[in-house]
Parts: structure tokens; sequence; C-alpha cells
């Protein structure tokens, strides 16, 4: 059973305008992995999958090169 906390914010998401752009973005684009992807339609595919599944940044070791050439 939902509280009504959950009921509100599922009631505020189906009104969204921009989560059901995202969810028709990745709904075309789910159709087109198996074809060619330009980079532009990737980036809008990563940038909703970020929206919609947002995940904590992993800790990262820093570098500790202080001469490093490329």
């Amino acid at each position: 059973m939902l509280t009504e906390d959950e009921k509100r914010e599922l009631r505020e998401m189906a009104a969204s305008a921009s989560l059901k752009e995202e969810f028709r973005v990745l709904r075309r684009n789910s159709r087109a992995i198996e074809g060619r992807m330009s980079v532009d339609e990737l980036i809008r595919w990563l940038t909703a999958m970020g929206r919609v599944f947002p995940a904590l940044a992993k800790p990262r070791p820093v570098s500790r090169c202080t001469n490093a050439k490329i």
C-alpha cells in the first residue's frame, strides 16, 4: 500500500511534461539501438538515463602524478 506522500509524488511525476518527454526519448532510442545512433542521440539518451536512474558518484583515488605528459 502506498503512503499519501508516495501517491502525491506519483501524481506529480505523471503531470511532469519534462519527465514524459524523457520517457519518449528513452522509448524512441531503445527502438533505434539496433541501428546507428548519432552522437547527439546518444548524449540525449545518456542524459535521460542519468535523470531517471541517478546514482551516487563513486569515490576515485587522486592522481599523485606531478610531471604527466601526454
